[in-house]
């Protein structure tokens, strides 16, 4: 059975580190992921470690995007997410920030714990980064050292 296992870096230079050494356990790049809030530097981690270019998600296009650009201008925008790796595409665009339970909702639907969930929310809103890998059991007891550093 697959879990997440769901490191806390706190700047790009730990999550390229802790992406890297997990790579060198044999994890592969489909199973990798990194999230962070928007204007954090993603390409610079999807760079050094061979990941997918960052998501923002699909809400930036259309008529909601044309929402979120009026919302923006007065002040009103919440903070989103985005991501890098196949791993964690569905947490790209999502909003994170004290009026929002995007991300909450989104991790609880993973298998995380609501409490869990609201202390990575708060670890983002920070301007930290979220490491994610998918893993086995027997995978799991290689990555949780490099993760739980």
């Amino acid at each position: 059975m697959s879990q997440l296992i769901i490191g806390l870096a706190r700047t790009e230079n730990e999550a390229i580190i802790m992406l890297n050494k997990v790579k060198e356990e044999g994890i592969k790049d489909k199973y990798l992921g990194a999230v962070a809030k928007e204007q954090l530097n993603l390409e610079l981690v999807s760079e050094k470690t061979g990941l997918p270019k960052p998501l923002k998600g699909a809400g930036t296009d259309g008529a909601f995007g044309a929402l979120k650009g009026i919302l923006a201008g007065l002040g009103k925008r919440m903070d989103q997410t985005m991501s890098i790796g196949n791993a964690v595409r569905r947490l790209a665009g999502n909003e994170i920030g004290s009026e929002t339970d995007d991300l909450v909702l989104t991790l609880t639907e993973a298998g995380i714990s609501e409490e869990d969930a609201r202390y990575y929310e708060d670890w983002l809103l920070k301007d930290h980064i979220l490491v994610i890998v998918e893993c086995s059991e027997e995978e799991a007891a290689r990555v949780r050292p490099i993760l739980l550093f």
